[in-house]
């Protein structure tokens, strides 16, 4: 592990962004006393809607001086309190919001300090069309973008009602061939996951991997490791428990080693298991 992504600046009002708090700025000294690099992330994540608002993001990917607004108080927040970069997270786009997306990305480009990382999350797809209908222009995006970090986690979760893998491997590398098309794939991050998901009869729910287990110790169910898929799987009547931890990782890192992607994007440390040597 070398760099260390903090979550934590939210995209408010149109042109305007969260500084890091003091949380963050505890994350980001506990990063560096361990010698590794410190970015945070910038999303645009709607406690009221309790998920990510395309509407919020595009209130500022929509305006030109909020696009720049924002871009010149992130590269401050860098420079003054020495991050090593930033990562964009902004998710549920639209098509709507590529222009916008791309202006952020070449403006932090612009502002940010000699050396400082930038990286933008993107969700997963098959298909290039499904990359643009999420609002991302890959080209260029990767010529502004330090490197490109897919996230190849969340194929199936708690807002379906049918259980299914978090990152099946057959659908993370069908992403990664789609993105390659487009960005070289020295350029890309693949994201891998270290976290559960339940699924009950009246009840969907995020879960650590540790609660997964304890859970399934629980339901008396036994965990089997589904080969397709390189992650856990447990079952009791009408419930079921998915997880991915540090076997699923070993398994990431090795493909991600034959591929020969840039490196491996985990979600998250405070979720799952240690990260494990390859």
């Amino acid at each position: 592990m070398d760099v260390v992504g903090v979550d934590g600046v939210d995209l408010a009002a149109p042109g305007k962004v969260s500084a890091p708090d003091h949380w963050a700025l505890r994350q980001l000294a506990r990063a560096k006393a361990n010698g590794l690099q410190g970015v945070f992330l910038v999303d645009n994540w709607s406690n009221s809607s309790n998920g990510f608002s395309e509407r919020l993001a595009h209130q500022t990917l929509g305006n030109p001086s909020a696009v720049g607004a924002v871009a010149k108080s992130l590269a401050s927040d860098v420079q003054t309190e020495g991050w090593n970069g930033v990562s964009l997270d902004l998710e549920a786009l639209r098509a709507r919001d590529s222009g916008g997306l791309d202006a952020l990305v070449s403006d932090l480009h612009a502002n940010l300090p000699p050396g400082s990382s930038l990286t933008v999350c993107l969700s997963a797809a098959t298909s290039l069309a499904a990359y643009k209908a999420m609002g991302y222009d890959l080209q260029t995006l990767a010529a502004n973008a330090t490197q490109l970090i897919l996230m190849t986690y969340d194929d199936h979760g708690p807002w379906e009602r049918t259980p299914g893998p978090i990152g099946p491997l057959r659908w993370q590398r069908a992403s990664l061939a789609t993105l390659e098309k487009v960005v070289p794939v020295t350029e890309i991050y693949l994201g891998a996951a270290d976290y559960a998901y339940a699924w009950r009869p009246h009840h969907r729910y995020g879960l650590s991997v540790n609660q997964a287990r304890r859970t399934a110790r629980a339901w008396h169910a036994q965990p089997h490791w589904i080969g397709s898929a390189g992650e856990w799987r447990a079952r009791q009547d009408h419930s079921t428990l998915w997880w991915s931890d540090a076997r699923s990782l070993r398994v990431r890192l090795r493909m991600a080693e034959r591929l020969g992607v840039y490196g491996v994007a985990i979600w998250s440390l405070g979720s799952g298991d240690p990260i494990p040597q390859a």
